[in-house]
C-alpha cells in the first residue's frame, strides 16, 4: 500500500511539473539520432546544391558555346567556299578583260576563242560549276556548261544578274535542282577592268560574270554536324529555310516563325536564344543559334532540343541525387547506430527511474556505457535508489504501524459504543464487513471498499451521545425520545468532522439512515442525491439490525431478514445496491450462522 502511495506521489508531481517543451516529448534516441544526421546532411546538401549549381552551369554554357561555335564553324566553312568561288571567278574575268583587244566589251565578247579562254576554266572545276554565262550589260553572252537548266535556276540568275547591274556588288541566290533536289549556289560578279579605280566601280561594271555551282560544302557540313538531336538549317535574309539537315519539314516550318530567325532578320549576326516550337501538336523548348554566312544574306542555324541539350545537366542532377541519397542511408545507418549506442544507458536509467516511481525501489541500472560521465551517472543513481529504498522501507513500516494503530483506535472506538448496548455487542464490526462484501460486488475499488469498511465501522459512533436509557429500553420509544435516537447520525459526523483522514466516510454516518424515497432522516435525500457509501450502509445496516436480538426484539432468521429488504426496494433502498446485497448472499459472501443462545441468529461477516 505504501510504495502505491509513493508511485502516486511521484505521478502527481509530475502533472504538477509546468508544461513540455516539444524538444521534451521526443525521445533521447531520436534527438541524437536527428542531431547526428543533420550535422552530417546539412554540409553534404549545401555542398551538393552549389557544387550542383555550379557544374549546371558550368555543363550549360559548354553546351551553348558548342552550338556557337559550331554554327560559326559552318557559316563560316560555307562563306570561305563561296568566297573562293568568287575570287577565282573575279580573276578569270578581270584576266578576260586585262587581254589585248577592242576596248568594247561588246566587240570582245565577239572575238574567237571566248570560248575557249572561259571554257578552260569550266573544265578545271568541272565537278563543282555546272554552269558559266559571260555577259555584258546588256545580257548578251556566250553561255557555257549544262544548256537545260530548269526554271529555278533560269530565273534566279535573271535574278542576280540584274541585281549586280544594278548595285554592282556580288549577288548570291539558292535553289534545289528539280530533277535531284541538289542544292545550288547562283552568283553574278560584277567585273571592272583593271584600270578603274576605287572611285570608277561605283559606276556600273564592264562584264558580269555568272556562276551555277554545287554547294558540296553543305553535304559535308551536315554530314558532319548534324548528328543525334542535332538539326541544320540554312536560312535566307527573308527568314525562309533554304535547306536543312537532321530535321523534318514540320520542324523547318516551325523554325522559320521562331524568335531565334526574327532576331535574325532584323539584326543578322551572331545570335543565341532559347526559344519554343510547336512540332507535331506539342510544344518543344529549343536552344539555337545563327550565324550569318558572309555577302549572301544567307545564315547557318544549329538547334537542339533543350531537354537534349541539357541530358548532361539531367545525368548530373540524377547521379548527384542518388549518390546523396546513398549517403542520406548510410549516414542514417550511422546515425541510427551511434543514437542506440549513445541512448541506450539513457534509456536503461530512465526505465529504472520508472520502475523506481512505480515502487520497485530494489531496482539498479548496469553500470555501463560510452564514456566515463555515463558510468559515474549510473553509479551514483543506484547508491541514491539504495538510500531511497531504505527511506521508503522506513517508511512503509512507520506508515504500517500508524495503520493498525488508526484501525485499532477505530475498533476501540466502535466497540465503547457498542459496550454501551449488550444487544448490539460485535453489530459495527459486522455491518462494516457486509457493506465491503456489497461493494465489492458492485465492482468497487480496493480503496473504496476500505473507505466503506471504516465507515461502516463508526457508522453508529453518535450513539455515544445518547443517553443509556434510550439505548436500553426494553420497549417501544416514545416520540421524544425516538427523535432523541435519530440525532445519533449527526452527532456521528459532528465527532468526526475534525478528523481528517475519516473526511471521505462522513457521508455514510450521516445519511446511512437516509430512503430512496426521501423519507428517510436526518436531511430527507432522495434517490441519487444519497451518497452510494451510505447507500451500501444502510442495506448492511438493516440486514444485521433484522438478524440481531435488539431489546425491542428477537432477531429473524435470513430469509425473513433478505424478504423484507426486497420488499424494501425502490422504496427505502436503491435497488442496483440490493440486487448486488442479493447476489452477494446466494454466492455465500454472507453467510448466518447460529447465535450461542440457540433460539436466534446472529450474523457472522465472511468473504467469499
Amino acid at each position: 500500500m505504501a510504495s502505491k502511495d509513493a508511485a502516486r506521489e511521484v505521478g502527481q508531481v509530475r502533472d504538477n511539473e509546468g508544461p513540455i517543451g516539444f524538444l521534451g516529448r521526443i525521445p533521447l534516441r531520436h534527438l541524437i539520432f536527428l542531431l547526428l544526421l543533420g550535422s552530417g546532411l546539412i554540409p553534404l546538401v549545401a555542398a551538393s546544391l552549389f557544387l550542383t549549381r555550379r557544374n549546371i552551369d558550368l555543363f550549360e554554357t559548354q553546351e551553348q558555346t558548342f552550338l556557337t561555335r559550331s554554327a560559326e564553324s559552318l557559316s563560316e566553312e560555307i562563306g570561305t567556299d563561296l568566297a573562293t568561288l568568287e575570287r577565282e571567278i573575279r580573276q578569270l574575268g578581270e584576266g578576260f578583260l586585262a587581254l589585248p583587244g577592242p576596248e568594247s566589251t561588246v566587240e570582245r565578247l565577239r572575238l574567237p576563242g571566248v570560248d575557249r579562254y572561259f571554257g578552260n576554266f569550266m573544265l578545271d572545276n568541272e565537278g563543282r560549276l555546272l554552269q558559266m554565262q559571260v555577259l555584258g550589260l546588256d545580257g548578251e553572252g556566250p553561255s557555257l556548261g549544262a544548256g537545260d537548266t530548269d526554271a529555278q535556276v533560269r530565273k534566279a540568275l535573271r535574278e542576280v544578274f540584274a541585281e549586280a547591274k544594278k548595285t554592282s556588288r556580288t549577288t548570291f541566290r539558292f535553289v534545289r535542282r528539280a530533277s535531284d533536289n541538289e542544292p545550288l549556289a547562283v552568283t553574278a560578279v560584277p567585273i571592272f577592268t583593271p584600270q578603274a579605280t576605287g572611285e570608277a566601280r561605283t559606276s556600273p561594271p564592264d562584264l558580269i560574270l555568272q556562276g551555277v555551282a554545287r554547294l558540296d560544302v553543305l553535304q559535308r557540313v551536315g554530314s558532319r554536324e548534324a548528328r543525334g538531336d542535332v538539326a541544320v538549317f540554312l536560312i535566307d535574309s527573308d527568314g525562309r529555310v533554304l535547306w536543312e539537315r537532321g530535321a523534318d519539314d514540320d520542324t523547318a516550318r516551325s523554325l522559320a516563325s521562331s524568335r531565334l530567325v526574327e532576331d535574325f532578320r532584323r539584326r543578322p549576326e551572331i545570335l543565341a536564344s532559347e526559344y519554343t516550337l510547336l512540332l507535331h501538336g506539342k510544344k518543344v523548348r529549343m536552344l539555337g543559334r545563327v550565324s550569318p554566312v558572309e555577302k549572301t544574306g544567307w545564315g547557318v542555324v544549329v538547334q537542339k532540343p533543350l531537354s537534349a541539350a541539357y541530358v548532361a545537366v539531367q545525368q548530373l542532377i540524377y547521379t548527384t541525387v542518388v549518390a546523396s541519397l546513398l549517403l542520406v542511408v548510410l549516414s542514417g545507418l550511422f546515425a541510427g547506430f551511434a543514437a542506440g549506442r549513445f541512448s541506450a544507458p539513457f534509456t536503461r536509467l530512465t526505465a529504472t527511474t520508472h520502475a523506481i516511481a512505480a515502487g520497485r525501489f530494489g531496482d539498479r541500472v548496469e553500470v555501463s556505457g560510452p564514456g566515463r560521465e555515463v558510468v559515474e551517472l549510473a553509479g551514483d543513481f543506484n547508491r541514491m535508489s539504495g538510500h531511497v529504498q531504505g527511506y521508503v522501507e522506513q517508511l512503509q513500516a512507520a506508515a504500517q504501524a500508524n495503520r493498525e494503530l488508526f484501525i485499532g483506535s477505530i475498533r476501540a472506538f466502535a466497540a465503547a459504543v457498542d459496550a454501551k448496548d449488550p444487544y448490539t455487542r460485535g453489530h459495527s464490526e459486522r455491518v462494516a464487513a457486509y457493506s465491503r462484501t456489497i461493494a465489492k460486488t458492485l465492482g468497487q475499488s480496493e480503496e473504496f471498499q476500505y473507505r466503506i469498511w471504516i465507515a461502516g465501522v463508526l457508522h453508529d459512533v453518535g450513539k455515544i451521545g445518547i443517553e443509556d436509557r434510550i439505548l436500553k429500553k426494553g420497549g417501544v420509544l416514545t416520540a421524544d425520545e425516538y427523535e432523541q435516537m435519530k440525532l445519533h447520525p449527526q452527532i456521528g459526523e459532528e465527532i468526526l468532522k475534525p478528523l481528517e483522514p475519516l473526511k471521505e466516510m462522513l457521508p455514510a454516518i450521516r445519511w446511512h439512515h437516509e430512503a430512496w424515497n426521501g423519507r428517510g432522516y436526518p436531511d430527507g435525500l432522495k434517490g441519487e442525491q444519497i451518497p452510494l457509501i451510505a447507500r451500501i450502509v444502510a442495506v448492511a445496516d438493516t440486514f444485521d439490525a433484522i438478524t440481531t436480538n435488539r431489546p425491542y426484539q428477537k432477531a429473524y432468521g435470513h430469509t425473513y431478514a433478505v424478504e423484507t429488504i426486497t420488499k424494501l426496494t425502490g422504496a427505502r433502498f436503491d435497488a442496483k445496491v440490493v440486487t448486488a446485497f442479493l447476489r452477494a448472499f446466494q454466492q455465500g459472501a454472507i453467510r448466518m450462522e447460529a447465535r450461542e443462545d440457540g433460539d436466534s441468529q446472529e450474523q457472522l461477516p465472511a468473504t467469499a
